[in-house]
């Protein structure tokens, strides 16, 4: 395989992993209709990770501290996405892969994340990478298209 993608650690307010983020809330609401996706601040975010692809930001994920709902030495993957022009890369798994790495450098233990059954490219990316399915959680537990997963560090 090529060499690695670029993937940096960047302040939760910088203006590329905001715009990121901005875009992959779009392309929720698309997916799921109109329904709000859960609002998110940088409260309680560990890191923001953003991939460059020929020297541009194509991508982000976050990290936030999940202790408070679900224990100790959890965190939580927020907001995974990669721009439509650059998927099919590796770009997504580079990302997981920086988190998961960040995450047992930071001393969590496991980490959980919320999905669903409309985002079919990152729900195999999970799977490929380990994440076993677990009790959804969260805003939308009880809504019929929720998959949540989680995984041991």
């Amino acid at each position: 395989m090529g060499q690695m993608p670029a993937v940096a650690e960047v302040p939760w307010d910088d203006a590329a992993a905001a715009a990121l983020r901005a875009a992959q809330e779009r392309e929720i609401a698309d997916r799921y209709g109109d329904e709000d996706t859960e609002p998110i601040t940088g409260d309680g975010m560990l890191t923001t990770l953003v991939v460059h692809h020929d020297g541009t930001p194509v991508g982000c994920v976050s990290l936030r501290d999940a202790a408070p709902g679900h224990g100790a030495g959890t965190g939580e993957v927020k907001r995974l996405y990669v721009a439509p022009g650059a998927r099919g890369r590796g770009l997504g798994r580079a990302l997981v892969l920086a988190v998961e790495a960040r995450a047992a450098a930071l001393g969590l233990t496991r980490l959980v994340l919320e999905s669903g059954v409309r985002q079919p490219e990152s729900v195999a990316l999970y799977r490929s990478l380990g994440w076993d399915a677990i009790t959804p959680y969260g805003p939308w537990a009880d809504h019929p298209e929720t998959l949540c997963f989680g995984k041991a560090l």
